[in-house]
This record gives C-alpha cells, sequence and structure tokens, in this order.
C-alpha cells in the first residue's frame, strides 16, 4: 500500500492514508507529502475522489463503510495494481519465498541497464534511497506480486517469475491444492513468459500441463519478440536452476533468486555484466538477514534501556530477518550456519498470525534444528486474520531438542540473551511483527 501511495504522488495526485497505528511506514509517507491519519474514522475520507483499501480492510471498516455509501469510486490494492500491469511491460515476481529479493535484483539490473524501470516491491532498498517504490520513465514495470486474498489473479504481466510453490496463506487456499490451483489460475494471465524454478516440485505439477508445454527458446529470439510486442498464443516457458554467483548475501536459496533474475532480465537483451555487478553490490532489504548491529570487544550504550544500560558486547553479530514461514526458518538458519562456521546460532522467533502457525505447527517444530539456541517470542496477532489455536509457548514445548526457551516479553528475552552477548554468537530476530522494532530500539539500529 505504501508503494502504490507513492506511484500517485509522483503522478501529482494528493494523497492522504490512515492506519491502526503509527509506525516507521506511515512517518515516511508523512515526510514524502501524503496526510496520514492514525486510527480509521469516516470523516477521513470526505473528501476523497478515490479511495483505495488493502487486503486486510472489511467491508465494515468505517472509511471503506462511508464510501460505499457515498458512491466514491473504490478499488482494492490489487485491482488497483492489476491496471497498471496493463499499462506497463509488466516483469511480476510471484512465489511463497524470496519474492522480494528476486524483485529487488531485477529491479536494479534494469536499472543498471539504462532501462529506467518502475519498481513496486514488498521491502525498503537501500539502493532506492530507503524505499519500496521508484518511478521509472520507460514501460517496464518490476512488481512484487502477492497472493495473499488471490490478490495476483488481478494481474497481467508479460513475464512471470515463479520461485517456489509452498503451503503458505492458507487461509486464503486452505491447503497445498488450493495452493496450486491459485497459481494455475494466475498463470492464465501471463502473456509471453515465465520464467520457472525447475526444482520446485510444486512448479513442475502446474506446469507439466500440455498448455504450457512449449520449447525453451534462445535469448535473442525472446527479446525480439518481446520489444515488438508481439503476443504469443501460448507463455513459453524458461527454466532456472540454482546459480553460481558471488553475491554478498548467504545462503543457497539467494543463489536462485539470482539465477530467476539473470534468466528473466536475459529475455529483455540484458548483458549478464550488469546482472553480475549488482550481485556483487546488492547488500540485502530490509529485514531480509538485515545486519543490525556488530561487535569486537567494544563497549555499547543501549539508548533503548530506561537506565540507559551499557553492556559489553564481545564478537556478536546481530541480525533482523522477516522469515514467518518453517521454509523461511530453515532456510535463513542454514545460510547463517555456512556463513559463520564454528559460531553459536541464536534464534529468536515471534510467529506472525495464529492461524499459520496451528495450520503449520508439525512444520515449525522441525525448522529450528540449524539453531544453537531458541527463544519463543510471544505470537503476533494480525487484526481480522487470527482464530483461535497453537501459541508461541506451544511451539516451545514442540520442538524437541535442547536450548529452546519461551519468553513473555522482550525484558525477560534481554536476560536470556546476555550471556550470548558475551560470547561468539550470532543472534538473528526472526519476526514478520513487533519484535523488530523492539531489537532496533535496544541495539540502537535504525
Amino acid at each position: 500500500m505504501s508503494a502504490l501511495a507513492q506511484y500517485y504522488l509522483a503522478r501529482g495526485w494528493r494523497v492522504s492514508g490512515s492506519d491502526v497505528a503509527r509506525s516507521e511506514i506511515t512517518d515516511d509517507l508523512k515526510r514524502r507529502g501524503v496526510k496520514i491519519f492514525i486510527g480509521q474514522k469516516a470523516k477521513n475520507v470526505r473528501d476523497a475522489e478515490l479511495v483505495i483499501y488493502s487486503a486486510a480492510i472489511k467491508s465494515n471498516n468505517p472509511e471503506l463503510a462511508a464510501v460505499l455509501k457515498s458512491g466514491v469510486q473504490t478499488k482494492s490494492y490489487a485491482q488497483a495494481v492489476g491496471e497498471l500491469t496493463k499499462k506497463y511491460y509488466t516483469i511480476a515476481i510471484s512465489g511463497s519465498h524470496g519474492k522480494s529479493t528476486t524483485t529487488a535484483l531485477i529491479g536494479l539490473i534494469l536499472i543498471k541497464a539504462g532501462l529506467d524501470p518502475t519498481i513496486i516491491v514488498g521491502t525498503k532498498l537501500k539502493e532506492l534511497g530507503g524505499c519500496n517504490f521508484r518511478l521509472g520513465k520507460s514501460k517496464y514495470l518490476v512488481l512484487e506480486a502477492d497472493e495473499y486474498a488471490r490478490s495476483f489473479h488481478n494481474y497481467f504481466p508479460k513475464i512471470a517469475v515463479i520461485t517456489n510453490i509452498d503451503k503458505e496463506h492458507l487461509d486464503t487456499y486452505k491447503n497445498l491444492k488450493g495452493v496450486l490451483t491459485g497459481f494455475r489460475i494466475y498463470l492464465k494471465n501471463v502473456s509471453d513468459y515465465i520464467v520457472a524454478n525447475r526444482e520446485d516440485e510444486n512448479i513442475r505439477k502446474i506446469i507439466k500441463s500440455p498448455s504450457f508445454a512449449t520449447p525453451p527458446h534462445k535469448a535473442s529470439e525472446v527479446h525480439s519478440k518481446a520489444t515488438k510486442g508481439e503476443q504469443n498464443p501460448k507463455p513459453k516457458i524458461i527454466w532456472y536452476k540454482m546459480g553460481s554467483y558471488k553475491l554478498l548475501i548467504p545462503g543457497i536459496h539467494n543463489q536462485f533468486n539470482a539465477e530467476a533474475a539473470w534468466q528473466t532480465v536475459k529475455l529483455l537483451g540484458v548483458k549478464k555484466s550488469a546482472a553480475e555487478k549488482v550481485f556483487k553490490s546488492y547488500r540485502g532489504a530490509w529485514r531480509r538477514m538485515e545486519l543490525l548491529a556488530t561487535s569486537d570487544k567494544r563497549q555499547v550504550t543501549r539508548k533503548g534501556d530506561k537506565n540507559h544500560v551499557s553492556c559489553l558486547m564481545s564478537h556478536v553479530t546481530i541480525y533482523s530477518d522477516y522469515a514467518h514461514h518453517p521454509t523461511e526458518i530453515r532456510v535463513t538458519l542454514q545460510a547463517l550456519k555456512e556463513k559463520y562456521h564454528g559460531k553459536k546460532i541464536v534464534c529468536i522467533f515471534q510467529p506472525h498470525q495464529q492461524d499459520r502457525l496451528t495450520r503449520l505447527f508439525k512444520e515449525f517444530a522441525q525448522a529450528f534444528r540449524q539453531a544453537d539456541k531458541t527463544i519463543l517470542y510471544p505470537l503476533y496477532k494480525v487484526k481480522g486474520r487470527d482464530v483461535k489455536g497453537k501459541t508461541s509457548e506451544d511451539l516451545s514445548k514442540a520442538i524437541k531438542q535442547a536450548n529452546v526457551y519461551y519468553t513473555d516479553g522482550f525484558k525477560a528475552l534481554t536476560r536470556l540473551i546476555k550471556p550470548d552477548l558475551k560470547s561468539k554468537s550470532v543472534i538473528v530476530f526472526m519476526s514478520a511483527g513487533d519484535l523488530d522494532g523492539k531489537a532496533r530500539q535496544y541495539f540502537g539500529a535504525r
């Protein structure tokens, strides 16, 4: 939503918006010229000509209810973005994991190659000045296409990148079969090319259909047809496997993301040297294995503490990561284990949504095997998307390995990690909720 707000602002609209609570994102939008309301009331939309709402907003929301009665034009986020996909030559990146990184890499490579794309991505990028949006002057739109609430069914890309398919957003799709059906429907909207991970079993299940059985094409041939704007009767399949690149971001999963990006930009005539320059310099996105703090026997003052307590941190590295699915937890911990061989890996995890934790509880219980110490933090509940079910404390009891703890608050958490701050440890805060902000404040990180 914040990226779309920036798009309209850049196009000369007067933009306002609301959220239930103030955040770093609302503060940033306010600085950019968006009028921000904290709390949602009917009077906030009194002068609007167009109202766009997220998939999380229900029809009884006071703002949406007011505009539906008044007859003011309304669109869901997915509908508004769907219109953009028809105006641009859209490259849409979907998948259960790796969307943000792959979107970022493709967008940055196109910038490096001089193709000047518009970019909408689900996380902030240092290379875009800390933004999740860039307005380009060319015909290209690089879009992170989320499958939650079937949003991507509204999109009509020329090129669709599918990183992987997993049991995700089960509050929308119920089970893996439902997820596969959701992707099948989406791929019918793709006009030209599907760039797909050959190593993913679920992707192969979808694309083995005769309707997608088209031979691979040379990059030069594909580029020629794409630039001429010709419509293909069927989208052509471009398969990819794991890459082998010099990356600053660790992990086998990022080698797959990089190869997906290269195979995509190659279709547009981009030289591999441009892609490799980006791969060598890309530092990662906000909350995607983001380095918060590091020390080497130095004194650190934590301004977030009431008494400005000082603590000696020795050979400690602190990360923040957005992982909120068992697969993401596993690959992130594996990447840290490979990067910091021999160091103690401490994982602090805040589950995101009770529905997800409950449906994938067995998978979560097996996801922390690469951690030397695991701490479970109270679950982050998303308004309107949670039901009764499993808790963080339940998960702490279900993980059958040593050094697993449950803590009921941040103060107790700091006591648990105090010994780790004085040892050769790597501490990763995994959260798609509010734990990230608390960790940043505590360690004095932005």
